[in-house]
């Protein structure tokens, strides 16, 4: 006789079956933005710039776009467009392909339908961009393998290697692997431009089939002399990628250098790994001016593994070297060994105008979960 199953059974059991289900439908939907995407470039055949990294991808994405886009270039190259809103994994990649430049969520579920038809449409009607930049995460093993099988890159950039991702990837040779699809997928034609200042550019660079260019530096400096290698050797006149790189806008919350009510703020807050963690509290030692104080507001890095605890640590004592006061904020963040610690950024952005005066250089920075772009807005606020 079959035993009855228990509501805590049940429960479990149906929790189950609904994760299933969620992977699974996960999993066409990727597929079939994945086909729609493979579709439109085999037709329309852009040329294609892929850019990847442990830190910087996004900067690196606008500052070559802007330089693409600049009209000394636009007669060379035709229309240019890149990724948006950091949609750079296996769905937000294509669908920035199909220039749809959004993410597709239960409150638009009705426009996936219509993906193929505008695959379709794109594929044979419709203008469509000649050059298209994308970033190109990597979220897990295997995944930038996959997506560079979707949008094959004629140029490949890899910023910088660091950890990042570790929880999935495990350690830095997952991540040297991983971002190394990028650099192996670029033809005997193309070029690869690879940031230098790490500890993995040699075995990068023996992943490559075509022209490889090396570059010093890092962050900003970096992706300004990235843009201006990928257009110089696109064709686009030194002239016009000056003009560009100097009517650059740095992207929103992504090393945003703001003067307020006299706070110089460093808004880095839309995410951050051991790495961008060093890049940030550089940025706030190279800023501030005597007397300013250096005010560091860091949040919890996430997606680092086991080693979490220990990158911490090693931030927290790198951010005491570069910075006068060391504010934490979220769980993680206690391995800082913070002057002072909040375990949320809502819980820091009611404290904020006890924490800084007017003249202080204040940098903001923390993995996306932690929203430190709150204590940004609180901080603004204050000094209006």
């Amino acid at each position: 006789m079959m035993r009855r199953m228990t509501a805590v059974e049940f429960i479990a059991r149906a929790g189950a079956w609904i994760s299933t289900a969620r992977r699974a439908i996960s999993g066409l939907f990727v597929r079939y933005c994945s086909f729609c995407a493979r579709l439109v470039l085999r037709i329309r055949k852009p040329l294609i710039v892929a850019v990847t990294g442990s830190a910087g991808k996004t900067t690196t994405v606008h500052m070559i776009a802007a330089v693409l886009e600049h009209p000394a270039a636009r007669q060379t190259l035709g229309v240019v467009a890149h990724s948006v809103r950091n949609m750079n994994d296996d769905t937000g990649l294509p669908l920035t392909v199909l220039r749809y430049e959004r993410w597709i969520g239960w409150h638009n579920l009705w426009t996936v339908p219509l993906l193929l038809p505008r695959a379709l449409w794109l594929a044979f009607f419709a203008p469509y961009p000649r050059v298209l930049v994308l970033e190109y995460g990597a979220h897990s093993g295997g995944h930038l393998h996959r997506l560079v099988e979707v949008a094959p890159p004629n140029i490949g950039v890899v910023t910088t290697i660091g950890p990042a991702h570790l929880d999935t990837l495990k350690t830095l040779q997952g991540v040297v692997h991983e971002k190394s699809a990028v650099v192996h997928a670029v033809p005997v034609s193309g070029l690869i431009v690879l940031g230098s200042d790490h500890d993995y550019v040699a075995d990068l660079e023996a992943r490559a089939k075509g022209q490889v260019v090396k570059l010093p530096g890092r962050g900003v400096a970096l992706a300004r002399d990235i843009a201006r290698v990928v257009a110089l050797h696109l064709g686009v006149p030194k002239q016009g990628i000056e003009a560009a790189l100097a009517d650059f806008r740095p992207v929103r919350n992504r090393l945003t250098e703001l003067r307020l009510g006299g706070l110089t703020i460093i808004d880095d807050s839309y995410n951050a790994n051991p790495l961008s963690m060093r890049f940030g509290l550089d940025t706030l030692a190279e800023t501030a001016l005597p007397p300013q104080r250096r005010i560091a507001f860091l949040g919890s890095m996430g997606e680092l593994g086991a080693e979490a605890m220990r990158y911490h640590q090693q931030i927290g004592a790198y951010a005491h070297e570069k910075a006068d006061v060391v504010i934490g904020v979220g769980e993680l963040a206690r391995y800082y060994d913070p002057d002072q610690w909040f375990a949320d950024s809502n819980e820091c952005a009611q404290q904020v105008r006890g924490l800084v005066v007017p003249g202080d250089c204040v940098l903001v920075k923390g993995s996306r979960f932690v929203h430190m772009d709150a204590i940004v807005e609180r901080l603004r606020s204050v000094a209006s």
